[in-house]
């Protein structure tokens, strides 16, 4: 019977009004959506973004020990040669040739400083040396010159460099001013490399740190700059740099993004040092994403990233947003069409089989990706009990998904790490509902590994934490290799006792304490008597074995507190923290000189080496590092100076004590 009059009437406005409310229903949940792909899409960007900084920062900060590296070398020899210069390289290279640190560096060199009227004497001399073609390039004039002696790898790239002056660049000379007041590793602004001269060639820029000789420190200002020896540098080409440091980033959402890096730094151009953005497409190359400034080495460098496909995902216009839309609107239409639904049904029906089919098929590949991944995933419950686990996971702990099924992987814990470490972690997840880093595990064969960990947590509709999916990575080698990179900046390579760069950070570190505690510091600084003629007699091999033999003597004397720095040649320092009276002071440096009389096997025993010791201590003869120092430094050469006196200390200073 059909519906007429009233009846027809209430039947149109009842699906006016079920219409009309999944219309507004449909619009919320819409705009929800929209918001929620809004926010997430500015979370990834940033996330990225965080990412991009540190891996940046992160090599940069390589660059910056190797560099370090090099002043140590200078350090550590009276006289450093092309083919040291060259062995040291070659030792730095076969350690980072695995783990791509020289990504990006054309080279690791040395920029001697030389006045105008030292040129001429300094070409002759290279030339002499076996390379009748040196000449310094290019032929200004100028109060000063920073020379390119050494640069390596001395390939067909790098030849075109050497003799290069880089102090006639006004971009180069800056930084090198800037480096030599400060002391401190400095980036000069985007330069054209002369080894990448060619058209469609890449930005660079070049990484200095001053080399001070023995005697000399950091000027205080441009008209002191007879300080520095000379410049390690670095120059760097900024494509392959930028995509070495962003290689090491595991972020699905990388490949996606187009990434620009410029020069901001205040007072300079701004500059384009990096883009992905392909050229000709003005769509990508002008995409407007997240930024961050960074600040390296003197410089400021902004980093822009865009999540791609353009500004609808920016907008929160997402698949998912389409779905709920269309999904609604579906809903809505099946709500007030609902005779005219059931007469469809078997359409419907073949449409939701097709859709199920369509999930499962989405299911196993999701499966066939979980095996096939080459990062370990494992999914725990909320307990952390383990779930699943991939063939990756296995291989990287030696345990088998049937050994550690729902167990907790306490067995996994290295020891390493405190409770509070895997307390941040499980409140980090609550919070934030992700977490990353480094850490130790010890796997099934007992050995310890080093792994970079992700964790990420899927909520149920309440929000309440479900699932854990965890992805590891093996990154021991990387993690050794920088290790022994920053060892060998902060280590004397004959010895491997502590060079001068870590001296003064311990040094100054030591004097923080002191200052805060009331406490003091002393200093003691040795030089070797008689070591001279061991080497005019037996060589420098036999010399640096005397070296060798005495830096341990002297480290046994002391305690594990103590500092034992090689100062450079024959000279080795004392950092004494929490140092007690003078006279306990001068009783430490006498066991010093006494144990360097020794003899030393294999040695005419009528070679007698002795020491000459200068003490300061702190408050009484220096407030701060260079005080304290150069009061230990005269108190030693007085030493030497008076017959038959090995220890000297300083004498007080005028002004009052803090």
């Amino acid at each position: 019977m059909l519906a007429t009059g009233p009846h027809l009437w209430q039947i149109k406005r009842l699906s006016a009004a079920v219409l009309a409310t999944g219309l507004v229903l449909t619009t919320g949940v819409a705009e929800l959506t929209r918001r929620f792909g809004v926010t997430e899409h500015i979370r990834i960007e940033q996330g990225l973004l965080t990412q991009m900084t540190k891996a940046v920062r992160s090599k940069l900060d390589v660059n910056i020990a190797l560099l370090s590296a090099v002043v140590g070398l200078f350090d550590a020899s009276s006289a450093v040669d092309r083919q040291e210069f060259r062995s040291f390289y070659g030792s730095i290279a076969s350690q980072a040739a695995h783990s791509g640190e020289l990504a990006g560096v054309q080279g690791i060199g040395f920029a001697r400083r030389l006045l105008p009227q030292d040129l001429p004497g300094f070409v002759a001399e290279v030339q002499g040396q076996g390379d009748p073609s040196f000449s310094v390039h290019p032929t200004a004039q100028g109060p000063l010159h920073a020379v390119v002696d050494f640069l390596e790898p001395f390939n067909l790239r790098n030849r075109r460099t050497v003799g290069l002056d880089l102090y006639a660049d006004p971009d180069s000379r800056e930084a090198l001013e800037r480096s030599a007041r400060t002391g401190q590793a400095t980036l000069t602004g985007p330069v054209e490399l002369l080894a990448e001269r060619a058209p469609g060639a890449q930005s660079g820029a070049v990484l200095v740190l001053p080399v001070f000789s023995h005697s000399s420190s950091p000027p205080s200002s441009p008209a002191e700059l007879e300080g520095p020896e000379g410049w390690a540098f670095s120059p760097l080409r900024m494509d392959e740099l930028i995509t070495s440091a962003l290689s090491g980033i595991a972020d699905p959402a990388l490949p996606g993004a187009v990434i620009q890096v410029h020069d901001t730094t205040p007072g300079q151009p701004n500059s384009l040092l990096f883009s992905t953005a392909e050229s000709g497409d003005p769509a990508r190359a002008s995409a407007r994403g997240s930024r961050q400034n960074l600040q390296l080495a003197g410089r400021s460098w902004t980093i822009q990233l865009t999540l791609l496909p353009g500004q609808w995902s920016r907008l929160g216009i997402t698949p998912s947003f389409w779905l709920v839309l269309s999904s609604g609107l579906g809903t809505t239409l099946l709500a007030a069409m609902g005779a005219h639904l059931l007469a469809r049904n078997q359409l419907t029906t073949r449409k939701a089989l097709a859709l199920s089919e369509a999930a499962s098929q989405e299911r196993a590949l999701a499966s066939t990706v979980f095996d096939a991944s080459d990062q370990g995933i494992v999914v725990t419950d909320h307990q952390g009990r383990i779930l699943m686990a991939n063939n990756t996971f296995t291989q990287l702990t030696g345990y088998r998904l049937s050994e550690i099924q729902a167990q907790h992987p306490r067995q996994l814990l290295s020891g390493e790490h405190s409770e509070a470490f895997y307390r941040d972690i499980g409140e980090t997840l609550l919070q934030r509902g992700y977490w990353q880093g480094d850490l130790w595990n010890r796997i099934r064969s007992e050995e310890l590994r080093r792994l970079h960990l992700a964790i990420s947590t899927v909520r149920d509709e309440d929000l309440s934490p479900r699932y854990y999916v965890g992805f590891l990575q093996d990154i021991t080698e990387r993690h050794r290799a920088e290790e022994t990179v920053r060892f060998q900046a902060l280590h004397d390579s004959l010895t491997g006792l502590a060079n001068r760069a870590l001296m003064m950070q311990q040094l100054e570190r030591d004097l923080a304490l002191a200052k805060r505690h009331g406490r003091s510091v002393g200093l003691l600084y040795l030089d070797l008597d008689g070591f001279k003629l061991v080497n005019d007699r037996y060589g420098h091999a036999t010399g640096d074995r005397v070296l060798q033999v005495m830096g341990e003597r002297l480290q046994n004397v002391l305690r594990e507190s103590d500092l034992l720095c090689r100062q450079g040649g024959d000279e080795f320092v004392v950092v004494v923290p929490d140092a007690g009276t003078p006279d306990e002071l001068v009783t430490l440096a006498s066991k010093l000189v006494a144990t360097t009389r020794e003899p030393v096997e294999g040695l005419d025993p009528r070679i007698r080496l002795s020491a000459c010791v200068g003490i300061a201590r702190f408050p009484d003869h220096g407030l701060d590092t260079d005080g304290l120092i150069g009061a230990a430094d005269r108190a030693m050469y007085a030493a030497k100076r008076r017959t038959g006196i090995h220890v000297q200390l300083a004498e007080m200073r005028q002004q009052a004590p803090l």
